[in-house]
This record gives C-alpha cells, structure tokens and sequence, in this order.
C-alpha cells in the first residue's frame, strides 16, 4: 500500500527487528508474565487536591493512563483527550503552537503535576507525552482550589517519576511516515540498598517531518528524577529540558481555495506551505525543576508542598496568507492565484515561579469523618518579548514559490508580570462510608503589571460544594455547584481596568462502578460565563463587558475490563454552547463559533495469548466529532462533521514488544474548523508509527 508507507521506508526495518525478538524469545527457558494494560483508574487528584476515590468525586472527571493513549497513537497532549467525553481534542486541528482543546466548548487551562504551566498565548514547546504517567480532565469551573483559571476546566498533566523498584527501564526506536525517527528510554529504580532513594531519567530524541511540507517536528527532551523517602517523609526533585525545532503546521489556507473552492478549480491540499522554509520557524527552549515534598506529623495532620521554576525562551516567526481582508476574494490578480501574505514573528522570553502549599486535617465529629485541607498557592509570571518588523510578499498559492521577504528588524515590547496570590479551604465529610460533601471557599488577590502602564489589581471569591452517595450496586448519584474567575488584562478606551471573566456551573449526575475493573459516568451541566469582551456598537475603537456565554449538554463515558483480555472505552457528549449576551446581535442566541455539538467515541483492544513468551495485542476506535459553525462580519461558514478511525496492533515477546499505531487509517481529509474570518484550519492526516521497545 504505496499510500501508507509514504515518506517512511524505515517502517521496512520494523519486521527485521521483529524475528529478531522472535528468535530471541525461542531461546528462553523460562516463561513471563506479560505486561497487561491499564485502563479503567480508579483515583484522581486534581479534583480536590487529595487521593481521592472517583466514586467520591462530585464533578465529572478523566483519567487517561498513558498505557491507554500509548495504545491509541497520541504523539502530544491534545491527542491523549481524544476519546475522552466532552472535550474537542483537536480544536484547531493539525496546529504545533500549542495544545489547543476545548472543554463543554470552552477553553480550559493546562496544569503540569497540579501546578500551572500555560499562561495566555505563548508558543512554548508542547508537554512530552513520554514523559507522562496520566492525564486527568477536570471539566468545568474550578477556581476554589486553582484559582484564576477558564471555565472549562483544567487539564492536568502528571510526569513519570521514580519508584522503588529494581533498576530497570525501557528503550525503544520509533519510526513513522513523514520520515520520523525517535529514539526514546525510560530508565530508574532504586539508588541504594536500603530502599530510601530512588531515581528515574526519561528522554527522547527526534528528527522527523510533518504533514505541511517544509516543516520539521524535531525534538530533544530529558527529564531527570529523584526521590527521597524516610519514615514520614518524602521528597522528588523532577527536572526536564526540551528543544523544539519546528514551525507552524497550521498555514490558515483560504476557504475560497479548500472548503468552498468554486467547481471547477483546484481545492489546495492539506499539506500546502505558503510559508518561507527560511523564514518560518518555531524554536522553542524550556528548562524547569519542581519539588515535591510531604511530611506527615502524626496519623492526623500531613503537610504538602510543590513548587516549580520555569524558563522558557522562543523564536517563533511565521508567514501566513491575507484571507482576512477580504474572506470571499482574497486573491490580488485577475486570475485568482496569488494573494498577500501577513508576517509575524515574536521573541518572548517568560519564567514562571508557582507553588501550592496545604496543610490536611484528618478527624473525626461524631459519625462524620473529615478530611480539611487549608492551603495557599502562589504563583509569578513574566514575559520580555521582541515583535519582529518584517515585510513579505505575495505568493501563488497553487504553485507556491515564496521569495523577497525581508527582515527590517526586532522591537522591544512592554514587560509583562502576572502574580496571584490565594488561600483555600476545603473540608471532605464522609459518612457512614457511603456519602461525600466537599465544601470549598477561595479568596484571591491577582495584579498584572504592562510597562508603562498602571497595574491592575483583582480580588475575587470563589465557592464549590458537592454531594455524591453511594445508593447501593455501585450507583452513586451526586450533585455540585462550582465558579471560577479570570483576570481580563487591559483597559477600555476611557481608561477603566476590565472586569474579571466569571464563571458558574451546576452539575448532576450519577457515577457507577459495580466493580473494579468498570466505571460509567452520566453528567449533566449547565456552565454560565459573563463579563465576555464584546464590541462597543456606540464605538468601533472600543470594548466592552456584556458579552455572555451559556454552555449546558449531557455526557456519557464508561470504562471497561473484561475477561480473556478485552479493553473497552466509550463516550458520548451532546453540547449546546451559545452566545445569550453581545452587542453583536447577530450571535446572541446562536451556536458558539467553532464549537461541535455533538462528540462519541468508541475503543476496544483484545489481547491473545500466543504461547508462554507471547502475545499479540489488536485495537480499534472511532471518533466522531459533529459539525462547527462560524458566524461574523465575514458571513456564515458551517464545517462538516467527520469521522476518523485509528487502529493497533502490537505483539510482546519476552521482553521485546514491537507496536504499529495508525490514526486517521482512511486518510480522511478534513477541515477543524474553518472561520468566516476567511481561513481554514486543516485536520490531522493520517500517521503510521512503528515502535520497537525493549525492557530490562
């Protein structure tokens, strides 16, 4: 199949190293257990701040182990939420800037290890699904523990680190289409004979292409671990670096010339680059160390600790077509071919401090059993950054041959600090071993500073409370309410500093888990958000605060094990996001710009036991993601839906394991979504990848 083995003749070399493995695994003489795969957890943290049961959790949440979107072929963040209920993993489609999904249509904020890693827009390189163990999805408002966060919720991302095991590991060599080439290790265990010291080391190195020509995707990343445990204390130090070296995937084609091409011209092809292979680039640096520290006085009061520093330094710069200034004939010469491209580019430089501190009370009042955790969490941002001065030229989009750009130089831009500054309280009363209550209170004080500017300065209260009991057979109905604020940078036109977005959501649903190895949760919400930035209609020069969004829709996700080796995972969600406030009458009452209502997915995986040193490993999924709408000045523009399947096959000899993952298998072509501002974003292509691991 010439189509599949595109640009990735190294796929070949996947049998050779295969029989090597096999004629290995002949020569054994003992027979071993082989790894089986985790699918259905049971616990979460970033609910509550605690280790804390799911079924005691009163707000929907996901976990996606990593041996679940390992399987599945997600090579970055966004693509570990495919299959996960409510969120639009890739929202903006095949997009390297960043890990852009949406949650019940809103935007959520990501976390790495309970500690904030995102702030606004800034082209940092995207987290190493390598080095993860999980993903937890927190979907609505959570404020009360995180503070100034979005509406849509939080993901959070956890790090692999050490364990008091014997050293031992993994390495592998990963090869793809789009001539990939990886190689990846995962190395640790216990330093020392009495078992107090533990240590890890997880890295990566790749040199690979991308669907849009012209683009790499190349990548180093290290990420060095230790841990410390004494009787009643524990210490890990995670450290990472990461190199990226690549460029915008996304080239924002004109929706003249790919969804609504007239009949009878050519429709661009995904892959197009109207680009500038020596001027566009996005590289990317980031170094971070975070400390993890817990102490546990007596069996009542525990204290825990994280803290994390961040440096991150990025060139990224970028040529893009004008599709904007005239949506419907973008095109400058009378044979619709070329159009001017827009140049942009920006050196921003940020470092973040953050850290989490709380205290936890474990106690007892009468029948109720309490579990109070009181804690503040602060954190520091900033960004010096230079905009580049830079003047491009038109280009031929069908034949595309990018010459003349020019370079005019960089300017410096206003420094930029964010600090937020928060105390909370949270108390978990159980009873009778069958009923929860979380109640939560927040107070913040958040002041961003724009040289030259004076400083804004917000304070906001925020409020959780939730119920879920068990009734019996493993149902367990519950019921939350949960806010969140975020600070609005800026100010009007007169002068006056921007409110605080707010946000609120009213959830219910029923959790069921009649046994370990299976969970099914049903929600139902309803999420408002006010004070949206809408336009002055007394003033086109200024904005204003009236604007406001509902967000309502039921969900569906189960969880399964079953007997003889048998993975299945489902999801459904149904979501009506819309505008119910703007001075652009136009939207109030319509569909949330590029936002699906609908979202299912379905994964099922069956293990074979081959013989006593093998196994094969085959899976299947589905996604589907329903039809986008955007509406604005530029007119009307609704995207299909579409349906993509991804499929695995793996076998594990002894300790070889050789996987082939493939997503999108059709090689559907696809548009997510395309914008009445006149462009469209491309969706993801179809991605072979081959892995051969070997374990000591």
């Amino acid at each position: 199949m010439p189509a599949l083995s595109r640009r990735s003749p190294l796929l070949l070399l996947v049998p050779t190293l295969l029989a090597s493995a096999v004629a290995q695994a002949q020569d054994a003489s003992t027979a071993r257990t082989l790894d089986a795969v985790s699918v259905v957890a049971d616990r979460a943290s970033t609910a509550t701040k605690t280790d804390t049961p799911l079924t005691q959790t009163p707000q929907a949440i996901s976990v996606i182990t990593s041996e679940l979107f390992t399987d599945r072929g997600a090579r970055n963040l966004q693509e570990t939420l495919r299959y996960s209920a409510g969120v639009t993993a890739d929202a903006y489609g095949l997009d390297t800037r960043s890990d852009g999904s949406t949650v019940r249509g809103l935007d959520p904020v990501q976390y790495l290890d309970g500690l904030r890693r995102s702030y606004g827009f800034s082209p940092l390189a995207r987290t190493e699904v390598y080095g993860l163990e999980r993903v937890e999805v927190l979907r609505g408002p959570s404020s009360v523990l995180y503070g100034a966060g979005a509406t849509g919720g939080i993901i959070n991302a956890m790090t692999k680190r050490p364990t008091y095991t014997d050293m031992g590991g993994e390495v592998g060599v990963q090869l793809g289409n789009f001539d990939r080439k990886q190689f990846q290790g995962d190395i640790g265990g216990t330093l020392n004979e009495a078992g107090t010291v533990a240590a890890r080391v997880v890295g990566l190195v790749r040199d690979s292409g991308m669907q849009t020509d012209e683009i790499d995707d190349d990548r180093i990343y290290i990420a060095p671990s230790i841990s410390w445990r004494g009787e009643r204390t524990n210490l890990t130090v995670l450290t990472s670096y990461q190199h990226d070296k690549t460029a915008s995937s996304q080239q924002f084609l004109p929706v003249v010339a790919t969804l609504h091409a007239p009949a009878g011209t050519p429709r661009l092809d995904p892959s197009t680059f109207l680009g500038d292979k020596d001027f566009d680039t996005l590289d990317s640096r980031v170094y971070s160390v975070t400390a993890l520290f817990d102490h546990r006085f007596n069996d009542s009061v525990s204290l825990r600790s994280s803290v994390r520093y961040l440096d991150g330094k990025t060139e990224f710069r970028e040529l893009y077509p004008d599709a904007y200034s005239n949506p419907l004939d973008p095109f400058i010469d009378a044979d619709k071919r070329v159009v001017n491209r827009n140049a942009y580019g920006v050196r921003p430089d940020v470092r973040s401090l953050t850290s989490d501190t709380a205290v936890q009370f474990d106690f007892a009042t009468g029948a109720f059993q309490h579990m109070l955790l009181a804690g503040v969490d602060y954190s520091d941002y900033r960004e010096d950054a230079l905009q580049l001065d830079a003047t491009p030229t038109p280009i031929d989009i069908y034949t595309p041959v990018s010459t003349g750009v020019t370079i005019n130089g960089w300017n410096r831009l206003p420094d930029q600090q964010t600090t937020q500054l928060g105390v909370y309280l949270q108390d978990q009363i159980r009873w009778a071993d069958r009923v929860s209550l979380v109640l939560g209170a927040r107070r913040d004080h958040a002041r961003s500073k724009t040289e030259g500017l004076p400083s804004q300065t917000d304070n906001a209260t925020t409020w959780r409370a939730g119920l879920i009991g068990e009734i019996g057979a493993g149902v367990s109905p519950y019921i939350s309410y949960s806010e969140s604020f975020l600070p609005v940078t800026g100010q009007d036109i007169y002068g006056n500093a921007f409110k605080p977005m707010q946000g609120d959501q009213w959830e219910g649903g029923v959790k069921w888990q009649p046994a370990a190895n299976m969970l099914v949760t049903v929600a139902a919400y309803r999420i408002t958000e006010t004070n949206r930035q809408t336009n002055d209609p007394e003033n086109p020069l200024n904005v204003v605060q009236t604007g406001e969004i509902e967000s309502k829709g039921v969900e569906l996700e189960g969880q399964f094990t079953f007997a003889h080796d048998i993975t299945l995972t489902g999801a459904y969600s149904r979501n009506r996001a819309k505008v119910t406030r703007s001075n652009f009458e136009m939207e109030v009452n319509q569909r949330l710009n590029d936002t699906p209502q609908e979202l299912a997915s379905l994964w099922v995986a069956k293990g074979f036991q081959i013989d006593d040193v093998s196994r094969l490993r085959l899976g299947i999924g589905g996604r589907y993601v329903g039809n986008t709408q955007s509406l604005g000045f530029g007119g009307f523009i609704r995207t299909p839906s579409y349906t993509l399947v991804d499929a695995l096959a793996e076998i594990q000899v002894t300790d070889w394991t050789m996987a082939l993952n493939i997503t999108n298998l059709s090689d559907k072509k696809y548009f997510a979504p395309c914008r009445n501002f006149g462009d469209c974003f491309t969706g993801n292509p179809r991605t072979v990848t081959g892995t051969i691991s070997y374990r000591f």
